[in-house]
């Protein structure tokens, strides 16, 4: 895949393809610039004949009795390249300069009433018939003088065909210098704007793909307020966080690794501890005999954990094994396995209902509490309190655990369910991600409700029935 995006922006570049367009649309500016002005050309052209037969014709104003020598008529006719002259004076009386030789006109215009659109066609049309011999043509204007109507002229139309074409080849030589220099200065500009941002993102990309932990490739946004700017930064932003997901999951795979190293030999070890259990669930002494069911459950919860933990990094989920317990004697029980049960300086303070009932899975719902409750005890050091205690609302169970510690710091708030991120005094930060997906696992959400200097309190809400 690699390999053919590399193809296609070498075959189809967008710096190619942005240079095409550019001289194109330039192009394309020019064409719609040249058809009004040709058309313009032509009109131009025609009255400029006019205005020299209008002048032209004045000799005849001159002379006596309004008439002119045969060569003198024909030196005005080849001056200004007229077959004839006439200006008209009213419907009877007219001035005319004409060849000796007979000729046809193929062709009339009025120039005093004619359209942009005539004017295009008809230019086009002379453009057409460039190479057309003895087409003469009649164009009628106004004459100069109140007392004069009209006047016309008779002129080949070759004469306004070449000029026509002198015009447009200038058009065109002019039109591509201007649209290579416009196209190469927007190309120029838009290489730098959009083109090599865009290159630079592209082979970044690519690079980052082919090996996302590497940071060499890391992207190092342009310092740009614009839509690239923030496409750049974003980008780089998001590479960071794809590398930081990928460590975390690639320390997920070392813990689990190093997890099913020792699993054998801590089952091993905690199976002997169950032997011994099970020979002190024999003794028939009352405070062994309380002791011992704790003692069996406890070493059950350190199998099952570790396996738990190991499963993490894992991508299968756990199932649940609900059933309904008491959940004041599972608060008891983590009391009694962090040691608070007979300490007096960190106390533990159980005010669930008595008899208040639960349903869902005994040993994560325990690993949840078990996790909250060590984060308070160490959060509290020498002395403190820790409060658990529980209220029921529309078969939505609360839970809440607080702690009368300094509170947790602001850098740790932002991560704090995030693991190998929050984890202090060694720890690894995976307990309160872990409680969360368990909490989530069972339908319900596990968040900060609040921590200040006074203490912090986590909120378990759940469903009473699952």
């Amino acid at each position: 895949m690699i390999g053919k995006i590399n193809k296609i922006s070498v075959k189809e570049s967008l710096s190619a393809r942005l240079l095409l367009f550019t001289i194109f649309f330039v192009l394309l500016a020019e064409i719609i610039i040249y058809v009004p002005s040709v058309a313009n050309f032509r009109v131009n052209w025609i009255e400029q004949k006019l205005a020299e037969a209008n002048i032209a014709i004045l000799v005849i104003e001159a002379a006596p009795d309004y008439m002119v020598s045969r060569m003198l008529a024909d030196e005005l006719l080849n001056s200004t390249k007229n077959y004839s002259i006439i200006r008209k004076i009213d419907n009877e009386n007219q001035q005319a300069l004409m060849i000796i030789e007979p000729f046809e006109i193929s062709e009339r215009f009025d120039m005093r009433d004619l359209s942009w659109l005539q004017s295009v066609k008809d230019a086009f049309v002379a453009l057409l018939h460039l190479n057309r011999t003895g087409y003469l043509i009649e164009a009628t204007g106004a004459a100069n003088g109140d007392e004069y109507q009209e006047i016309s002229i008779t002129f080949d139309e070759r004469l306004l065909s070449q000029d026509m074409y002198d015009y447009s080849m200038n058009i065109v030589f002019l039109t591509i210098i201007i649209s290579l220099l416009v196209a190469m200065l927007l190309y120029y500009n838009l290489l730098n704007l959009l083109v090599r941002p865009i290159k630079k993102i592209t082979e970044n990309m690519i690079s980052f793909r082919r090996s996302p932990e590497d940071l060499t490739t890391r992207f190092e946004p342009e310092d740009r307020v614009d839509e690239i700017g923030v496409v750049m930064r974003e980008l780089s932003e998001m590479q960071d966080e794809i590398r930081k997901a990928l460590n975390q999951k690639n320390h997920l795979a070392k813990l689990g690794s190093a997890i099913s190293n020792i699993n054998h030999d801590l089952r091993n070890m905690l199976s002997s501890a169950q032997l011994v259990s099970d020979h002190l669930s024999t003794i028939d002494n009352p405070v062994v005999q309380q002791l011992a069911p704790r003692f069996v459950k406890a070493i059950d919860r350190a199998i099952r954990l570790c396996e738990n933990t190991l499963q993490y990094g894992g991508s299968e989920v756990e199932d649940l094994n609900v059933s309904t317990f008491n959940l004041r004697n599972l608060v008891d029980d983590v009391s009694m396995s962090l040691g608070l049960l007979d300490n007096t300086r960190i106390e533990l303070h159980n005010k669930v209902e008595m008899g208040q009932k639960i349903k869902a899975d005994n040993d994560q719902i325990f690993r949840v509490l078990m996790n909250i409750s060590r984060n308070a005890v160490q959060a509290i050091g020498e002395s403190g309190n820790i409060t658990i205690k529980s209220s029921i609302k529309d078969s939505i169970i609360t839970i809440d655990i607080a702690d009368d510690a300094l509170g947790i710091p602001e850098k740790i708030k932002e991560n704090l369910f995030q693991p190998f991120k929050t984890g202090s005094r060694g720890g690894t930060g995976l307990g309160l991600a872990i409680s969360r997906e368990i909490i989530t696992a069972h339908g319900g959400t596990l968040n900060l409700l609040k921590s200040d200097p006074e203490g912090s309190t986590f909120r378990i809400i759940l469903p009473l029935h699952i």
